[in-house]
């Protein structure tokens, strides 16, 4: 496979991604109107859908492990970031440093947490930007090993 092909590949791969991220990351279909109709309902009450208090979600998570809400929303805020971590480099060579890639993964996610909160899609929470740039910084660091192996 040339090498034209093998980019187109990587772009259609990252631009399938990011679909699939908002999808299931910003609209999470799976009961979209009852949690808009409850962030609207807290809102007229003047109860705001947001946390800006770091690791305050986090902690309450790590106390109460036994919730499935815990266990699939630590590991799952990660994990869905790592993709981001290792495509944005292999797409776009100019901003292959790690620095230029985690500030292009940072903007992207205060994007989504901003579109959440004012579309009430759900929640704008600084504990999710806090776990998603660690998976952007777990798969950069998988992006810098594989990129060793290949030279």
């Amino acid at each position: 496979m040339n090498a034209s092909r093998v980019r187109m590949m990587w772009k259609v791969l990252f631009a399938v991604y990011v679909l699939l991220l908002l999808w299931f990351v910003v609209v999470k279909p799976v009961g979209l109107t009852s949690r808009m109709e409850s962030i609207r309902w807290n809102r007229s009450i003047g109860i705001w859908n947001f946390n800006l208090e770091p690791l305050r979600t986090i902690s309450s998570y790590l106390r109460d492990q036994s919730s499935s809400i815990s266990l699939r929303n630590l590991p799952g805020n990660i994990a869905a970031f790592i993709p981001s971590g290792f495509l944005i480099p292999v797409v776009f060579r100019r901003h292959e440093s790690m620095i230029r890639t985690l500030w292009i993964c940072l903007i992207g996610i205060l994007g989504a947490e901003i579109l959440q909160f004012t579309a009430m899609l759900g929640y704008f929470d600084v504990d999710d930007i806090l776990l998603n740039m660690t998976g952007c910084l777990l798969g950069y660091g998988i992006y810098s090993g594989w990129r060793r192996l290949r030279s």
